[in-house]
């Protein structure tokens, strides 16, 4: 078997294990007595998982509680989806960046679970890509604003965090203001985590959570990346008048509000691991995750595969790193990730037999149909033959181009769950 085969056997095998449909179910079974003290259940799902989550909780629900679950539950997720066994209504939304879809997703959530009371439960599944699959801009500020101000983020160099601080503080819909909108109802959150350190107001902007970053935050974030004045006005003018004005800011703690992270990159980077070890290699877990320029990451990860000794070692790492968009090409931040590890690969004239798997666990990276892509003897083999300039390629940020010449591009379509980005290195 190839060491691209053994990667990609890896992958997928992860990618069954941490099913966002098996996982909430296993879960739901914690919160048993929390379904059967409510009168309603009104589910809700939003996310690049929602539709494989909400098929783990219809399936647990289904045996005992069916009648309990008001109406039709509502799935807000991205075009790039899998099926489901069970009805529900699902709304397909924008990513990533927000539009009309967004805007009319959110209100018909908010409406759904406006109806529940002080005896109903309101169960929410959330993971990656919420943070455009739901936008409700703030009172004054126009949806064409706030797609503006995404852009801006997103092209900045912002690491999700950052970004996402600054999106709470113009919406009526993130930074706890969904969780706002089913009180008194009780609330679940049950959480696939794309945010590298978890952190619960992050992640799809933390709907459902108490936020404590503050309107001061989300202006210094536009002011380190020199892009305050490139905002648009009315985005500024809702910030500054947030910063003076605390009625405006996101709520700080709630009650009756359960959260729980049921899986992440460290979970799925575990998984990878535990696998990789029944294949009877030498595993090394890298448990710092890389979320700086991938340009730069990819050179220390190839730093610590050049000084292992040990020809039989499969490194499993990870993170959410950032790119630099200078170019007007095509890619996704582990196709520039994996360019940049072969740059470095072919200047140090290194002799192991190295390959990188570097993916989106979601299976989309950047704009394009690939989840990631490979460097191995195979990519080498096609880059020489092809005289390729990489430098021309990095510089362009046309790494999709790149991999699609050397037949290593990464294409498994929509996995279903997202926790952000790993790579499995393997040395033979």
């Amino acid at each position: 078997m190839t060491l691209r085969a053994i990667a990609h056997s890896l992958f997928e095998e992860a990618i069954a294990l941490q099913s966002p449909s098996n996982i909430v179910r296993k879960s739901s079974e914690t919160y048993e007595p929390h379904f059967s003290d409510s009168s309603r259940i009104f589910p809700v799902a939003i996310g690049k998982a929602s539709v494989m989550m909400m098929d783990g909780l219809l399936n647990y629900l289904s045996n005992k509680h069916q009648s309990k679950i008001y109406k039709e539950p509502i799935v807000v997720s991205n075009p790039q989806v899998n099926n489901s066994n069970y009805d529900f209504k699902h709304i397909i939304s924008s990513h990533p960046t927000p539009d009309d879809k967004s805007v009319a997703a959110s209100k018909e959530i908010l409406e759904y679970v406006s109806n529940s009371n002080a005896n109903d439960l309101v169960v929410f599944l959330i993971s990656g890509g919420g943070s455009s699959l739901l936008s409700l801009p703030a009172d004054g500020i126009q949806l064409e604003d706030k797609i503006s101000l995404t852009n801006l983020l997103l092209a900045s160099g912002c690491n999700i965090n950052e970004i996402n601080t600054v999106r709470k503080h113009v919406s009526k819909i993130k930074g706890g203001r969904l969780n706002l909108a089913a009180l008194p109802s009780k609330t679940i959150s049950l959480i696939i985590s794309d945010v590298i350190n978890d952190d619960l107001s992050s992640i799809a902007s933390g709907p459902t959570v108490a936020d404590s970053s503050t309107f001061v935050d989300a202006i210094n974030v536009l002011n380190k990346y020199n892009i305050f004045d490139k905002t648009p006005l009315s985005v500024r003018e809702h910030l500054r008048e947030g910063k003076d004005n605390s009625s405006y800011e996101t709520p700080k703690a709630f009650s009756n509000n359960i959260t729980e992270i049921i899986s992440s990159n460290n979970v799925f980077k575990e998984t990878l691991y535990t696998l990789a070890r029944n294949k009877n290699f030498n595993v090394i877990k890298i448990d710092k995750p890389y979320e700086n320029l991938a340009v730069d990451d990819a050179i220390k990860l190839f730093d610590h595969v050049n000084s292992i000794d040990n020809q039989n070692t499969i490194l499993i790492s990870g993170g959410e790193t950032l790119v630099n968009l200078t170019g007007t090409g095509k890619g996704g931040r582990n196709q520039e990730f994996a360019l940049s590890f072969l740059k470095k690969y072919i200047n140090s004239k290194c002799k192991k037999d190295i390959c990188l798997y570097s993916v989106g666990t979601d299976g989309i990276d950047g704009p394009t149909d690939a989840a990631g892509a490979i460097v191995d003897n195979e990519t080498l083999n096609n880059y020489h033959k092809g005289d390729l300039d990489i430098d021309l390629y990095l510089s362009n940020n046309d790494s999709y181009s790149f991999f699609e010449k050397t037949k290593s591009l990464v294409k498994v379509g929509a996995t279903g769950t997202n926790v952000a980005d790993v790579q499995i290195t393997i040395i033979r």
